[in-house]
């Protein structure tokens, strides 16, 4: 196919110009229908799964959920990000940017497949004690989460996600980018937790649990075995309890850094001596804060354990 040049240049009332992907592009919207094309937002798909589904593997291919859409998930696995190298863009800002809800406990978005990106989608919680809202398996690799956001729903301290972000065994290389996580209940565990992983990105964030973990203090990003090549840059931290527990990651042999990130808890000083269990990472540029306005510096460079 020739090239075309646009010597007056290209204008776009909102919509995304694409330019570098070599594979399809679908968009979903309230009001579409699956019986649709889904090529364009005037004929889009009605549901994310099903544009999923149309999609071909590391083709490159995108689909755009346009602004104010909504999608409830009620069940295991209700949508199935398994189609690798797709990308999911929400179109929108503020209140306008799709949102999913998840109205069951074992209410899930599986992702099973590697290289794939969700961006600029609000996670929500429809009812109490949501198990997890994205589960990864171990096949996920190289997945990356941008600009998304978790909320409690529309009854906070009773609608919750116990844990965000799950982790299987295997998977490696996750990003996660300017996206904002909040809690509200007792109940919330980790915003993200996992088990061994390599390669762990999360900058940019903030981690809110702004009510006192009830059942255990549970570290804010967890995970059970060693976590290398780790990298959390530009994040702030709240975990609203003495003795918080910001970052937990269990294995012995971690490797990374945590740079220019600030922890806030109920108490200062229970806070820097037991709010990192991470053996093998460096700290760089980080400040605690808590109680009465008192502050301290975590690492400088030193390993931390």
């Amino acid at each position: 196919m020739a090239l075309t040049n646009y010597p007056n240049g290209v204008g776009s009332f909102g919509m995304p110009l694409i330019g570098t992907t070599t594979g399809n592009v679908f968009f979903v919207d309230d009001s579409g229908s699956n019986a649709n094309a889904g090529t364009n937002a005037d004929v889009p798909f009605a549901d994310i799964d099903y544009a999923i589904g149309r999609c071909t593997a590391n083709h490159g291919d995108i689909i755009f959920v346009m602004p104010g859409h909504t999608e409830d998930i009620a069940a295991a696995a209700g949508i199935a990000l398994d189609v690798a190298g797709v990308s999911i863009i929400g179109l929108g800002s503020g209140s306008d940017r799709p949102t999913i809800t998840f109205s069951a406990t074992d209410s899930t978005m599986t992702i099973t497949a590697a290289s794939c990106l969700i961006q600029n989608i609000v996670f929500e919680a429809a009812i109490a004690d949501v198990v997890t809202a994205l589960s990864l398996s171990g096949a996920a690799d190289h997945t990356s989460l941008i600009a998304i956001e978790s909320y409690e729903g529309s009854v906070a301290g009773t609608y919750n996600f116990v844990d965000v972000i799950t982790m299987a065994t295997g998977c490696d290389w996750l990003t996660v980018k300017d996206s904002v996580f909040v809690g509200n209940d007792v109940n919330n565990d980790s915003f993200i937790t996992g088990v061994a992983h390599q390669g762990l990105i999360v900058e940019n964030c903030i981690f809110y649990a702004n009510l006192a973990q009830a059942v255990s203090v549970t570290g804010l990003i967890d995970t059970s075995g060693n976590a290398t090549f780790v990298r959390i840059k530009n994040c702030d931290f709240r975990s609203n309890i003495d003795g918080a527990l910001f970052l937990d990651f269990e294995g012995a042999a971690n490797t990374g850094t945590v740079s220019y990130c600030n922890f806030s808890s109920l108490d200062v000083a229970g806070a820097v001596t037991a709010g990192f269990d991470f053996a093998g990472i460096h700290f760089f540029e980080c400040y605690v804060a808590g109680e009465a306005d008192s502050w301290g510096i975590v690492g400088g460079g030193t390993v931390y354990s």
